[in-house]
């Protein structure tokens, strides 16, 4: 009877064995699976911040940019909202170049430069002199917003 109650106690062992088993790796594996998604949780987070660093990054500053790119084309001024929004849009600074037209900002934010005291010439008739946010100063049509003439750094 002994040798029976044994052979009886070990088979039932070697039976629940594995279901015991089976409870400790599925919890492993649940464990795993919460950690992998707390991974992704993680990593989209960090790819959100990118995305915002990016967008801070492209923010109008007038201080340094006085146009953008949609695309490959370059527009002078301040874009609306919906051109900031675009996938091609970015913020840049071109140097100003002869013949080029002054936007409407620029006409409001420029200062008038008293040439007398920046020993300049005097401007022709229909022109005055302005000063931009990075010390340009600009021989530029009254009426029209035309740049006739550049000095750098006055």
């Amino acid at each position: 009877m002994n040798k029976i109650f044994k052979t009886a106690a070990l088979a039932a062992l070697v039976a629940v064995g594995p279901l015991a088993m089976t409870g400790t790796a599925a919890a492993q594996s649940r464990r795993d699976v919460r950690e992998e998604r707390q991974d992704v949780r993680d990593a989209r987070q960090n790819l959100r911040e990118q995305r915002r660093d990016v967008r801070q990054a492209q923010r109008w500053n007038q201080r340094n940019h006085n146009g953008y790119y949609v695309g490959n084309r370059f527009y002078y001024g301040q874009p609306n909202g919906a051109q900031m929004q675009r996938r091609d849009y970015r913020p840049a600074y071109q140097q100003w170049r002869r013949g080029d037209r002054l936007p409407n900002y620029a006409r409001s934010s420029y200062r008038q430069v008293d040439y007398r005291r920046e020993h300049l010439r005097a401007p022709p008739r229909g022109y005055h002199y302005v000063r931009d946010d990075r010390g340009e100063v600009l021989l530029v049509g009254i009426a029209t917003g035309v740049i006739l003439s550049i000095l750098l750094n006055q």
